[in-house]
């Protein structure tokens, strides 16, 4: 079924009646996730001044929308969806980020995209949003990253693997999971963290790594 939408500020607002779930996403939902202004109803709305009602319902036929009376017509055949929609926004666009330089960090990337349907996003590219001087909100996190997993091999973590952990873990506090390759018990300044014993050549222990990675997008939606 199509949605209705009605955007208000103050005393403004805006109206726009049978979308698609693509122009739904494209024209507001997207940019609202995002923070960035979007234009409806010949204005330009700023999601942080603004409010906004998503329904999904019948389509409005031309009479449902004379008169002015779209809305009123919306409101009586559509049920509210916006947290939703806009949760279930999060959770398409959230990726997991993978700390670490070392081959096992690479393939523990591979196989969690590849096998369990985990979306990677690049680390660096995030680190270029969390530190100081790149226009990134102090303590906020990316929008597109809910999770990160700092990989630590045979329980050692180079000075400049903890400059790393210390980024993510500042942008993403205990949504950063320490996953430990080989036996050895992570560096202690992580072990305040979530520590996931993995293998990566396990498919079980793969697979449990990738359902609390699952979990975590989730809850973030």
């Amino acid at each position: 079924m199509p949605f209705h939408v009605e955007v208000r500020r103050a005393m403004r607002r805006a109206w726009a009646f049978n979308l698609s779930a693509e122009r739904l996403r494209r024209g507001i939902v997207d940019p609202w996730r995002r923070g960035a202004a979007f234009e409806l109803g010949d204005r330009e709305w700023e999601p942080r001044e603004t409010t906004l009602r998503i329904l999904e319902g019948p389509e409005l036929a031309a009479p449902d929308l004379a008169h002015g009376q779209g809305w009123n017509s919306a409101e009586r055949s559509a049920h509210d969806v916006t947290a939703e929609v806009l949760s279930e926004a999060v959770r398409e666009a959230a990726g997991v980020a993978v700390v670490g330089e070392t081959l096992p960090a690479q393939r523990l990337a591979t196989a969690l995209h590849d096998h369990y349907e985990t979306k990677i996003v690049d680390w660096p590219s995030v680190r270029a949003q969390v530190l100081p001087g790149t226009g990134a909100t102090s303590g906020g996190s990316p929008d597109s990253v809910v999770a990160a997993v700092l990989v630590v091999d045979q329980g050692e973590i180079s000075a400049s693997g903890l400059f790393e952990a210390g980024l993510a873990v500042g942008a993403l506090g205990a949504r950063a999971v320490v996953a430990q390759l080989g036996a050895e018990p992570p560096p202690s300044v992580l072990r305040d963290l979530e520590v996931m014993p993995v293998d990566p050549e396990d498919p079980a222990s793969l697979q449990a790594l990738a359902e609390r990675l699952k979990r975590i997008v989730g809850l973030a939606g």
